[in-house]
């Protein structure tokens, strides 16, 4: 027993020794509140005769927020057209379709028809269920078009799919909030009687009566056999009524929903400092609102995240009494009229999302890698119109996914059946994206800027396959990246139209005023920003273009990646300066930080673009567009608001850091501060709560860190067949998280072990069926620089973006940070090796033999095993 103590004691010394000296152990994240229900038993339309009952889950029930939730079946009848063929996509109201699945979001947790909002009666009376007409036009949906989702069942009679659930913010009517639970119902249509206009019953139907599911006309199993009226025979007592969806309610399941305090709930206490700034920290700050609100002892703040982050910094170095605090993701270097020092929050990163579906079988894709040239050339216009030559775009290909750039990083394997769409216009897939000036776009244009290839493009130099950059892009024409806000160039059109199609391509990108959120709302709804450019007859507008069907989709939006993640989007992964294609989520986000020198004057972290020869630029596990989001606070002038201020942050860098959904955590699609992060923002504190006039320069830089063990991040989102688990940092150790897969459904990890690696589990698939999880490659490898901190960074570049960029001469004039000193090539613990293995060598030759003689027993077995577990986490240390 003593040698196994002996064993225990060095092997939590080899454990946890290395870890203080990179990032923070990352923090688990609430419980999962998936809920498993018995659904209906499952309908055979051959034998008209029930089977065993099938089952439905929820991926998460409680704590919820305006979200995405992962909806699954199992045991339900396969969704088929009227020949019997499986079908892979359906559409509301589709008369071909049988057997289909709805789902949802209703008020209460024991609802009725009229209490689920898109349905046919929401908001009639409550007390005459479907024996009643239709309300007025609008009232079923009366806050946005309706959110209820429907999808088919496999073959295996399995299915999925996901629908955006709404606090009482985005859906007074529905009114969903901590006080008042909501509901999901998911509803089969396995048919039944509700129709036949020779059987007049006073309103009943008979389910039991399956002779009208496929008969040509009622097809009462189909959803537009849920859309129809009763029978309108004159004299039949069931014409007018909302019948149709009677037998398929009788089949619901009701799956309760509870949801968090959100910010909101603070809006009637009166703010004691206000906030302004960075759109991409809205979801982190507004749990860290709720949670302060909600405290034993309330505080509240108020916090606009409109305007961009230049106004923002401005309105706080002015002074402005509307702003006490700015919230940014670059620094400034203009003369402020207050003295004030960057607090870190959170980190995130810069989402490039896309609704991309097989155009025959309508399976949405969730598997994409773009380049910075890629991304240049969807920002510039330069895919040709389809139909008559456009000059400014002449001989390029229509669409991205004809593309040979596109296409040799996107193969789709032979095996999995699925393709790109071959044709589409530009109109369809030019990216949503924010309007106004940001730092989001900023750091965008500043990654592209940074690659050669882009840059050669958008100088004009022709890709390998004889793609241009539309002219109205070239230097000359256009001032160049790195910009603070994108604006269309090309307001052209075919030559040889009319005059006023040859203003074509004025109408076919606009974008969004709106913010993120606007952004978001576009994407969610299917929508491209393109309007038609034949105006109306009657009112001479341009009307906005048709959303597009599911199946059919062809859509891009750039976002922050926390939005990305609550809402299931696919996220495209982006190729790094080493080569590498990463998808956005915690791994990255902790690779990158790790790479970022700290500015010398203002102590703030970016990532060092153009900059040859960094821990970036051969950084194979860094994502390219990851953001670390700072605070700027008042360290003078602000005597009765400083105590506030300064429990914000205090708060933020304790219980903040502490992954989960509760109000006062850190909401997913963030990473946690680094330890020297968290100092910062503690040291700013202090100097926030003692009015010491520290500027920017006072306080002591984050030193480089080294990736603790991985982070699986947040659950993957529903969809078609793509890799899961997202890979885990080199080392240290770490606790049982969720994976952040891309994949198939919601995704689990499951426990990560030392070596960084993660598995996704399986996971039921969207409309693809069902899909595998996957495995995680080796996390990244980064450390601290040999010696400790990194050496200072002049700040050449970091200064506030102006909407009139310099020209660039190249990917190094364009950086956003000119790195004078890069910080030292990641050597973190490696030079901790040697003597960990020495000691490691002793432990084994004193312990070793004791170890043997109790591995019969679970002590034995487990002192073995943690031996095992932590030498496989030495070795894998860079």
């Amino acid at each position: 027993m003593p040698a196994v103590a002996l064993v225990w004691s060095v092997v939590v010394a080899l454990g946890v020794a290395p870890i203080g000296l990179g990032a923070l152990p990352q923090a688990q994240a609430a419980a999962s509140s998936a809920v498993t229900k018995t659904g209906p038993k499952v309908w055979d339309p051959n034998t008209w005769e029930e089977g065993v009952e099938g089952s439905v889950t929820v991926a998460q029930t409680q704590q919820l927020g305006n979200q995405v939730l992962q909806v699954s079946w199992s045991g339900f009848t396969p969704t088929v057209d009227t020949q019997g063929t499986p079908l892979t996509v359906v559409t509301k109201g589709a008369k071909q379709a049988l057997y289909a699945v709805r789902v949802y979001q209703c008020r209460g947790a024991e609802p009725k028809i009229t209490d689920c909002y898109g349905s046919k009666l929401y908001n009639a009376d409550r007390t005459k269920g479907f024996n009643q007409k239709a309300p007025a036009e609008g009232t079923t949906s009366p806050d946005f078009p309706s959110n209820m989702a429907i999808a088919p069942t496999g073959a295996d009679g399995s299915g999925a799919t996901s629908i955006e659930v709404w606090t009482a913010t985005q859906s007074p009517s529905l009114g969903c909030d901590a006080t008042h639970p909501c509901s999901l119902v998911i509803e089969p249509n396995y048919g039944g009687d509700t129709q036949d206009p020779y059987k007049a019953r006073g309103g009943a139907v008979d389910c039991a009566d399956h002779s009208s599911d496929v008969d040509g006309f009622f097809n009462t199993a189909s959803d537009g056999g849920l859309e129809a009226y009763g029978a309108e025979w004159e004299g039949n007592q069931n014409a007018g009524l909302q019948i149709g969806e009677q037998c398929a309610w009788e089949k619901r399941t009701v799956v309760p929903l509870s949801f968090s305090p959100t910010a909101a709930d603070c809006d009637s206490r009166a703010a004691e400092f206000k906030a302004s700034g960075l759109e991409m920290a809205n979801r982190a700050v507004q749990q860290w609102r709720s949670g302060l609100c909600l405290a034993d002892s309330p505080l509240a703040f108020q916090y606009s995240s409109s305007g961009g982050e230049p106004q923002a910094r401005a309105a706080f170095l002015g002074g402005s009494a509307g702003v006490d605090v700015a919230l940014t993701a670059y620094p400034d270097t203009a003369t402020p009229a207050r003295p004030y020092v960057y607090a870190p929050l959170a980190t995130s990163g810069i989402s490039v999302v896309f609704l991309v579906d097989d155009p025959d079988t309508g399976r949405e894709l969730r598997d994409m890698k773009l380049t910075p040239r890629l991304m240049a050339k969807l920002l510039t216009q330069s895919y040709a119109p389809p139909g008559s030559p456009v000059a400014s775009v002449a001989g390029n290909p229509s669409c991205i996914f004809a593309d040979r750039d596109f296409q040799q990083f996107n193969q789709l394997p032979a095996t999995s059946g699925l393709k790109w769409p071959a044709a589409c216009a530009p109109a369809t897939f030019e990216p949503t994206i924010v309007g106004g000036t940001t730092d989001l776009i900023y750091q965008l244009t500043s990654w592209i800027a940074s690659d050669p290839e882009a840059v050669r493009f958008l100088d004009g130099e022709e890709d390998p396959w004889g793609m241009q950059v539309n002219t109205f892009y070239r230097r000359g024409a256009f001032s160049g990246y790195p910009v603070d806000a994108v604006q269309p160039q090309d307001f052209t059109g075919p030559t040889d139209a009319s005059e006023a199609a040859k203003r074509a391509r004025q109408y076919e990108w606009n974008p969004v005023l709106g913010g993120l959120t606007q952004v978001l709302r576009t994407i969610l709804e299917n929508r491209s920003t393109c309007q038609q450019w034949m105006a109306d007859p009657a009112t001479g507008n341009h009307l906005k273009c048709d959303p597009m069907a599911r199946g059919d989709r062809k859509l891009f939006a750039i976002m922050d990646s926390a939005q990305a993640k609550a809402f299931s989007l696919p996220e495209a992964s982006l190729r790094n300066p080493a080569g590498t294609f990463v998808q956005p989520g915690t791994n990255g986000f902790q690779a990158a930080v790790a790479d970022m020198p700290a500015d010398a004057t203002t102590g703030t972290q970016l990532l060092p673009y153009g900059v040859a020869d960094t821990a970036f630029s051969r950084d194979s596990q860094a994502y390219p567009l990851t953001t670390v989001q700072y605070a700027m606070v008042p360290t003078g002038g602000v005597a009765d608001k400083a105590p506030a201020i300064t429990r914000f942050l205090t708060t933020v860098a304790n219980s903040g850091q502490v992954y989960g959904v509760e109000p006062g955590k850190l909401a997913p699609g963030f990473l946690s501060l680094s330890g020297p992060q968290r100092q910062q923002t503690l040291d700013a504190a202090k100097h926030v709560e003692a009015q010491d006039g520290k500027w920017p320069g006072n306080q002591v830089a984050p030193a480089p860190t080294t990736p603790s063990g991985g982070d699986g991040g947040t659950t993957g989102g529903a969809g078609g067949s793509s890799t899961g688990g997202e890979s885990g940092g080199t080392g240290g150790t770490t606790t049982p998280v969720t994976g952040d897969g891309t994949g198939d459904g919601s995704v689990t990890g499951g426990p990560l072990t030392g070596d960084g690696s993660s598995t996704g589990g399986t996971g039921t698939g969207g409309i693809g069926g069902t899909g595998t999880g996957g495995t995680g490659s080796t996390g990244g490898t980064g450390g601290a620089a040999a010696g400790g901190a990194a050496a200072p960074v002049a700040a050449t570049g970091g200064a506030k973006p102006t909407a009139s960029p310099s020209g660039s001469a190249g990917p190094l004039a364009a950086a956003p940070v000119a790195a004078g000193s890069p910080a030292a090539d990641r050597a973190g613990t490696a030079r901790l090796l040697l003597p960990i293995a020495v000691i490691a060598g002793l432990v084994l030759l004193i312990g070793g033999p004791a170890a043997l003689f109790f591995g019969g027993t679970p002590a034995g077995e487990r002192a073995v095993s943690a031996v095992g577990r932590t030498w496989a986490r030495v070795r894998r240390r860079p």
